[in-house]
């Protein structure tokens, strides 16, 4: 250990080292002040995978050259070092010296980020802690013993660099190919990291097929070292030709083959994925006149033909609006769940297309379903663009994120409560919108909030489509510049749009549900963002099972982000399932009066208290509670909410059947409970709204109908009539009842 300590301080005098050194140790503590890498995470340790794995082949390369010169009995030699003999043990002190010394180097980075952790946040430094020795230990290793190899076969410094260059090149060869030919949005490199897909999965966790890609890791540099010393001519101090030096051979080949049987086993363990093992994971092929649908085992009969002509439709809808279509089919892959999805492909609540291959990912859903014609916009659009991506980029290789979402957004032109324009406009009203000009430059779409940034971006591209015609967005699909499309800049048209959208009509309540929909910031703006969103789904998990456990979960979130309100709604759940209502009304009586100029979240907090009222027997209370939220003009889906529970409040006999329906619980058992409260209260039109909605859901179309008529027939409030007409209408054409349905 004495000659690898002696060995490492004369390396360090080497002024290269030296800089690369701070460089990692002083970058990477600089780091700490930029939201995310204040914890010593993910985020900062592949921050340090990525600078270890581009510098540390330098001091790996200093590591050999200081070898040889011992080897030959050259100066300049750090004193006390001496000449070793075995080859083994030659090239373990280069390569456990420059390791060491890069080690060294991460420790600044953690300790400021712990340091500053603990100082100037609430955020728990170990939250995710593992990442960080899992992400930069095994890179530096590995950086060091490439280093080291590259030292020992070239006779000059900036040679060695220029091969260990290329391999570093030559990895990211080998991880981008199965990104752009497979299935899969996360990708591992030894050199560099790991990058675990879409940023919108804000759940982050080190499982399994890391372990497994940081043991290969290791073995590679093992045998990296081993194949080192095999080939090491002692005499000159360079790697020549294989010697006969049995012990290293075996071991070399029992390490290679380890390596290798990790690589041939990557899709089982998680570490890549084909689109033939992906196939045969979800088992289910069925085509179509423009799709081949790839659909895992057990996906209902009934469920597959609405989703073919969901497909079919969409493709029609999206043929016309950009006026061509891919000449090739589309494939579609449909996961039975976010964690299917995420195990075999990544991005598990996040639903993506890759354009160049024609393929769209998305979970399953009912019909019909939310996001497909989103997704699929992303493949149809392909045609119009050029180059690898078929998609508009900067430099060859950088997607011009704002213009790729905002077409998809404004092909899909969802209305959900309020049109792409009304959201847009109760934004700038609401001062959230991040300007136009800054997101469609370069990085500006991702440092914005995920759902501002597509629905803002939507809005001005359907704007232009509307109003320029939808020529010209190809021509700036294809070409990726304003001007060039439109013969206008960016900062003329978004004058436009704004003056458009700024004169958009618009009522308070717009403005009140914009604010809730879009109050969360960036994730890059949110303190403790991983952690919180770790805990957030924990609480959510436990809050049956072990509401104690839910409610600590829920109180650590809101000490950690005490101006996002939902976390004190999951507290006070969490306090009424534990049998402390009077607990969580004060909680949210001190919510509610900290909410008074956002009327939207007030009426979540009003619903609350309603419904922990009438569990606890309070009719009064809960009556006054749900007409405040009716007084809040909240979005359609709560107003609806309100006025039944409202209804069912005042009729005893019906009234347990209905809490229960909104509780959670077997969807099987609820819709029993409401037949039987039928059977007391045959006339009631609420319970036939309720089981006529379940029913639809259930994808029970024709049983449905029954008992939405039965309501409309009867006395609703305009909401609900609206709703069970639309629910009705969406029954008839899951029945076949096209007559009806026009």
């Amino acid at each position: 250990m004495r000659q690898v300590l002696l060995r490492a301080r004369g390396i360090l005098r080497r002024p290269w080292v030296t800089l690369a050194l701070l460089a990692l140790g002083g970058g990477g503590a600089a780091l700490v002040l930029v939201p995310l890498f204040g914890v010593p995470g993910y985020e900062l340790g592949e921050a340090l995978a990525l600078g270890v794995g581009i510098l540390g082949g330098g001091v790996g390369i200093a590591a050999a050259f200081q070898e040889r010169r011992l080897l030959q009995g050259r100066d300049p030699r750090p004193a006390g070092t001496r000449r070793l003999e075995e080859p083994v043990i030659v090239v373990g002190s280069a390569v456990t010296a420059a390791f060491l010394l890069l080690a060294v180097a991460m420790v600044p980075p953690f300790i400021a980020a712990l340091v500053h952790s603990l100082a100037s946040t609430e955020c728990n430094p170990l939250a995710n802690v593992g990442f960080f020795p899992l992400l930069t230990l095994p890179s530096a290793f590995l950086s060091a013993a490439a280093g080291v190899l590259a030292g020992f076969i070239a006779r000059r410094g900036w040679i060695a660099g220029i091969l260990y260059a290329l391999w570093v090149l030559a990895t990211l060869a080998l991880t981008a190919w199965p990104l752009y030919f497979g299935p899969q949005v996360f990708a591992f490199n030894h050199f560099l990291g790991y990058f675990p897909g879409p940023l919108y999965d804000e759940v982050l966790q080190a499982g399994p097929p890391l372990y497994w890609f940081r043991l290969q890791t290791l073995l590679l540099a093992c045998a990296l070292w081993l194949f080192t010393a095999f080939c090491l001519d002692l005499r000159e101090g360079r790697v020549r030709r294989p010697h006969f030096r049995p012990a290293s051979g075996v071991l070399l080949a029992v390490l290679v083959l380890c390596a290798a049987a990790i690589e041939e086993q990557g899709p089982t363990l998680g570490l890549r994925m084909t689109y033939g093992d992906l196939e045969r994971r979800l088992g289910g092929v069925r085509e179509t006149a423009h799709f081949r649908i790839v659909y895992f085992r057990g996906k209902p009969r009934e469920s597959l033909e609405r989703l073919e002509r969901d497909l079919e439709f969409r493709h029609h809808q999206l043929q016309a609006f950009l006026g061509g279509a891919p000449d090739k089919p589309i494939r579609v892959y449909v996961y039975r769940s976010a964690a299917e999805k995420h195990a075999l492909v990544g991005a598990g609540g996040t639903q993506f297309a890759k354009p160049w291959q024609l393929a769209v990912h998305v979970n399953d859903a009912p019909f019909p379903h939310p996001v497909l014609k989103h997704e699929l916009l992303h493949v149809m659009a392909a045609p119009f663009t050029p180059g690898p991506f078929n998609s508009p980029v900067r430099f060859g290789v950088a997607p011009q994120m704002a213009i790729i979402e905002g077409l998809a957004v404004a092909g899909d032109n969802r209305v959900e409560d309020f049109t792409l324009h009304q959201w847009a406009a109760a934004m700038r009203r609401r001062k959230l919108a991040p300007d136009l000009r800054e997101l469609f430059a370069e990085g500006g779409f991702y440092a914005a909030p995920q759902s501002r940034a597509y629905t803002l971006a939507g809005s001005f591209l359907r704007y232009l489509a509307d109003t320029y015609g939808t020529e010209k967005l190809r021509a700036l699909y294809f070409a990726g510049d304003f001007a060039t499309a439109y013969g206008k800049s960016l900062e003329e048209l978004v004058g436009e749009w704004e003056k458009f959208v700024d004169g958009t009509p618009l009522d308070a309540r717009a403005e009140m549900q914009a604010y809730q929909r879009f109050r969360r910031g960036s994730l890059f703006a949110r303190a403790c963002a991983r952690e919180v969103a770790a805990l957030e789904h924990q609480a959510s998990e436990f809050l049956r099972s072990d509401p104690e456990r839910a409610l600590a979960l829920y109180q650590r979130c809101a000490r950690l982000q005490p101006e996002e309100p939902s976390f004190r709604l999951g507290e006070a759940v969490a306090l009424a399932k534990l049998d402390r209502s009077a607990d969580a009304d004060d909680v949210l009586a001190r919510l509610a009066a900290s909410l008074q100029d956002k009327p939207s979240l007030e009426a979540d907090v009003a619903m609350a208290r309603g419904d922990i009222a009438w569990r606890a027997g309070k009719a009064e209370l809960a009556v006054e509670q749900f007409r405040r939220v009716l007084e809040l003009e909240p979005a359609p889906a709560q107003d609806r909410t309100a006025r039944v529970k409202l209804a069912a409040v005042s009729a005893p006999q019906v009234g347990g059947a209905i809490r229960a329906y909104f509780d959670e619980g077997q969807e099987d058992l609820k819709l029993l409970l409401l037949r039987e409260a039928l059977e007391r209260s045959k006339d009631d039109v609420h319970l036939h709204y309720l089981i006529g909605r379940r029913l639809t859901q259930t994808q029970a179309p024709t049983l449905a109908v029954r008992h939405l008529a039965r309501a409309l027939d009867g006395e609703l409030p305009d909401a609900l009539r609206k709703e069970a007409l639309r629910l009705k209408v969406q029954a008839e054409y899951l029945a076949g009842d096209c007559q009806a349905v026009r």
